[in-house]
């Protein structure tokens, strides 16, 4: 990624509606599993950018942040991560067998061989323990916000379910989300694309007044506590919590 979106990425997440509605979702699925809800996790962040999801995990569980960038890693020690590795995510130096779950949020789409990735996750968790996955949803919405994050792909349902089922894993939930604003997010897409100007490409990180940014974190949180419930039927993210088999 480029290293000014790392810069910027940082500057934004502690109040832009994108990262802070992510992380409710997250946390909420992440509350629905009992070694977490009770701070006993080792917890894996692969790809952990500029560590605002490390800022959450420290807080009831032992957690480890991965990235291969070392701007990222410097942005999270910032938020006061201390257990940082910088590593490929299709390489990982860490004992098999060695954590409760893994997170690994919007990194498949960064990575040609994602179905390593997926294996490293397994390899990396214990029997029984958890993968909590987020990608981007639907072809069709590529854009230069893609290219702008160095994306190799974006995901259909069922592309998505298979790799993770190809990886072992046993799924749990898989479902879309960042559901409420689908229809402004494939509108503004579309447009942009007609009226795309030669230009570099850059993401679609859209400053909004105060008072819009908060409804947008608030339909997000919504989602969140829908998602305890049921699965969500579209979406520009999707969503998976699936399970390495516990040995027989």
């Amino acid at each position: 990624m480029d290293p000014a979106e790392y810069a910027r990425m940082y500057a934004l997440e502690d109040t832009y509606w994108w990262f802070q509605g992510r992380k409710h979702i997250v946390v909420r699925i992440l509350n629905l599993l009992p070694a977490f809800r009770d701070g006993r996790a080792r917890v894996l962040d692969l790809g952990c950018g500029t560590g605002l999801m490390l800022e959450r995990l420290n807080r009831n569980s032992w957690s480890v942040g991965v990235d291969f960038s070392p701007l990222a890693l410097e942005f999270s020690r910032k938020r006061g991560a201390q257990n940082l590795v910088r590593a490929d995510a299709v390489s990982l130096p860490i004992q098999s067998e060695s954590f409760d779950l893994v997170l690994a949020l919007d990194l498949a789409e960064h990575v040609e061989r994602d179905d390593v990735l997926l294996a490293e996750a397994y390899r990396a968790l214990k029997p029984g323990g958890a993968l909590v996955m987020t990608v981007p949803a639907h072809p069709f919405l590529w854009s230069d916000h893609d290219e702008a994050l160095y994306h190799c792909r974006r995901y259909t349902y069922s592309a998505f379910r298979d790799r993770v089922l190809a990886a072992g894993f046993v799924i749990d939930r898989l479902s879309y989300c960042i559901s409420f604003t689908f229809p402004l997010i494939v509108g503004f897409r579309l447009l942009q694309r007609w009226f795309r100007r030669s230009e570099r490409p850059k993401t679609h990180l859209i400053v909004l007044p105060g008072w819009a940014n908060r409804i947008l974190i608030a339909a997000v949180a919504l989602e969140a506590f829908l998602l305890k419930w049921f699965n969500l039927p579209v979406g520009v993210t999707l969503l998976v919590a699936a399970q390495k088999n516990k040995r027989r």
